[in-house]
């Protein structure tokens, strides 16, 4: 063991050419009574049934092992999705992981993002039935596939090798579901059920397909595109409902400061206007003269001709 993990090196699954089928190492007798052979360059395995490492398959010979190292590399995957194959049955049941999108748009007038997230499905279990393995669909030659009700069904094995086909992403029938399962992670769960239950790593590898959450991806979704679409609808109505601010440009500057002065002096003109037509009743304190005129520049006594001795006496009303 490495760490956390069980050192890929050690093929926890071998191929019995005789019997066309993959043993786990836990069920074959140890050394080269197993009968298997490697799954990547089909020479001779032995089963180490240790009392300090993890039972595992191992080559039988370190000269062909160096020899075929770099064809052996992703042994420990491959011999992995080739028994996830053929455990599966006719009929198998997975729990799949919930799947959410979200369309956003950036608003430039108000600097920021609006985003609307929506729901495709939620978490669930689902029943997979008439199974096929090893079927070339579209193109692609894909692990596992079969019928959820009434709608087709692809399940893809990935691994540090082994990547997603693009085909996969944009299937020809739509109604289509695909998922994919890593199998990135099953050497830590091999080495972490293997020390708290003592169970085989074929027993380890069926509760992983079936119950593990974190390792499956959903790659297409029939109703994806539908949910993606209400989404953006949804989008457009709220920013539609956004109230866009007036943004004024350098170029509108002059004309609306000068807008702006005129209604200021239009106003204050008006205000004088006004002012200048309110009446007034004054007298004279030299020669008592009484006379009316307006509130500014109506206070000279017309006898005296001057201004200095005159008081305002009140406001006329002015009925023009």
């Amino acid at each position: 063991m490495e760490g956390d993990a069980i050192d890929l090196n050690l093929i926890p699954f071998g191929f019995n050419p005789k019997e066309e089928v993959f043993h786990d190492v836990y069920d074959v007798p140890r050394g080269k009574k197993c009968g298997c052979i490697c799954p990547s360059c089909k020479t001779p395995l032995i089963a180490r049934h240790g009392d300090v490492k993890e039972w595992h398959f191992a080559h039988a010979s370190r000269t062909v092992f160096k020899k075929t190292e770099n064809e052996c590399k992703f042994s420990f995957y491959v011999s992995v999705r080739m028994m996830a194959r053929q455990i599966v049955g006719e009929r198998l049941e997975m729990i799949l992981p919930a799947y959410n999108g979200c369309v956003s748009e950036y608003v430039e007038s108000y600097s920021e993002s609006i985003s609307v997230p929506f729901i495709v499905t939620e978490q669930q279990k689902i029943i997979l039935s008439n199974v096929k393995v090893e079927q070339n669909l579209m193109g692609v030659p894909v692990d596992i596939s079969g019928q959820v009700g009434t709608f087709s069904f692809i399940i893809y094995f990935t691994h540090p090798s082994r990547d997603i086909p693009e085909t996969l992403y944009n299937p020809a029938d739509t109604k289509c579901g695909v998922v994919s399962v890593s199998l990135g992670r099953i050497s830590a769960v091999f080495a972490e059920s293997r020390r708290n239950n003592g169970v085989s790593y074929q027993d380890i590898l069926r509760d992983f397909l079936v119950n593990d959450i974190e390792s499956k991806k959903w790659v297409f979704h029939p109703r994806y595109r539908h949910c993606e679409e209400e989404a953006k609808h949804k989008l457009k109505e709220r920013k539609s409902q956004l109230k866009q601010p007036h943004i004024v440009r350098r170029k509108e500057l002059p004309d609306l400061l000068d807008t702006k002065i005129k209604t200021v002096l239009s106003s204050g003109d008006a205000l004088v206007a006004r002012a200048s037509k309110k009446l007034a009743s004054y007298q004279c304190v030299i020669c008592h003269t009484v006379w009316q005129g307006a509130e500014h520049g109506g206070g000279v006594c017309p006898k005296c001709k001057t201004h200095l001795y005159s008081r305002m006496l009140g406001y006329v009303e002015n009925k023009t």
